[in-house]
């Protein structure tokens, strides 16, 4: 894999990480986060000089391939998991969820046990190419056959739910990761066949089209992975950090207005511990500038007197339009709730 890939990717994977994170605390897309980052570290595996560094610290011998293997198990499960949690109207139910797991569980363990009793872990040979062996190409075969079944059931699913969803950044998210799968399976083909041909020829050279095809879908399948899971989250991030900042410059504009007109009549309010440098850090400032806007208007009620300049009921009207409801039902089904 060509290293601008081998660092952009991570690099993208870990960044979608850090946008999702909030979401994750308020506890919303907490399994894609978990994807995230076991995908990104999946991945920060590859460059030759971390894999180098993390296997002298595992014992140099190969181990960080056998983890590579065991975080790529993970890494599909739990893509799996998360678009058939998003597709299924009911959610995914706890016994696929434990059979998910399960099979993870048993592929990994299966992995373990090739791993050490195999004397080919300790060519340095294995992390580059096909190594003409049983064995080896057994453990690896575990790996390519779980991606060949999830890179199917996942694309499915995706290619499925895909007309029902009402964002157009959720459609081309769900395309992305169609598009990964149909990557993933490449790979995972070419490997088992090309592996199946070591054995059966020593002198089998990988090259040619195979060569060619198994290097544009180790590099179409994470991209395009990263930007489909990350790309809604990355724009809900962006919207909501959007969000964030102009309910925190109204809030500010808007308080001088809500002291004075609240003066007359403090009982109204519930913020008044909110002091002026507070408004620059409080958290959920849309909530403190609804609540304003609330005590403002039933100040103007209760005494319709006051004077509201100009520019002043500009403000208000500004912060009535910024804490709207949007209209229209909430959709809870599909990729959307969780892409």
């Amino acid at each position: 894999m060509p290293t601008t890939v081998l660092i952009f990717v991570p690099v993208l994977l870990w960044s979608a990480a850090l946008l999702c994170l909030p979401s994750a605390i308020r506890g919303h897309r907490r399994p894609l986060l978990w994807f995230l980052i076991v995908s990104a570290l999946t991945l920060t595996l590859q460059p030759k000089p971390i894999y180098d560094v993390v296997d002298g610290f595992l014992g140099g011998i190969n181990a960080t391939y056998f983890l590579f293997h065991a975080l790529a198990i993970v890494t599909v499960a739990l893509l799996d998991m998360i678009v058939q949690e998003a597709v299924s109207a009911g959610g995914i139910t706890r016994n696929r969820r434990r059979a998910s797991a399960l099979v993870a569980g048993l592929i990994i363990t299966a992995q373990a046990v090739l791993f050490l009793s195999g004397d080919w872990r300790f060519k340095d040979i294995v992390a580059q190419g096909f190594v003409a062996r049983w064995d080896f190409t057994l453990y690896a075969s575990t790996t390519w056959i779980a991606m060949v079944f999830f890179a199917v059931s996942v694309s499915h699913a995706c290619l499925s739910d895909i007309r029902k969803q009402p964002r157009m950044i959720t459609r081309v998210s769900l395309v992305f990761v169609s598009l990964s799968c149909l990557g993933v399976l490449l790979y995972a083909l070419i490997s088992l066949s090309s592996a199946a041909q070591s054995m059966r020829d020593p002198g089998f050279v990988f090259q040619g089209w195979p060569r060619v095809t198994y290097a544009l879908a180790l590099q179409i399948a994470p991209v395009s992975l990263a930007i489909g899971l990350g790309l809604t989250a990355t724009v809900d991030g962006l919207t909501a950090s959007r969000k964030t900042f102009h309910d925190r410059v109204l809030l500010w504009r808007i308080t001088p207005l809500w002291h004075r007109l609240l003066l007359t009549a403090p009982d109204l309010s519930i913020d008044r511990k909110l002091t002026r440098p507070g408004l620059l850090v409080v958290r959920q400032p849309g909530l403190h500038l609804y609540r304003r806007y609330v005590e403002i208007r039933d100040s103007l009620l209760l005494d319709p007197t006051q004077a509201v300049s100009l520019a002043e009921q500009s403000i208000i009207d500004r912060v009535e339009r910024q804490t709207q409801v949007p209209p229209g039902p909430i959709r809870h089904d599909g990729i959307n709730t969780v892409v």
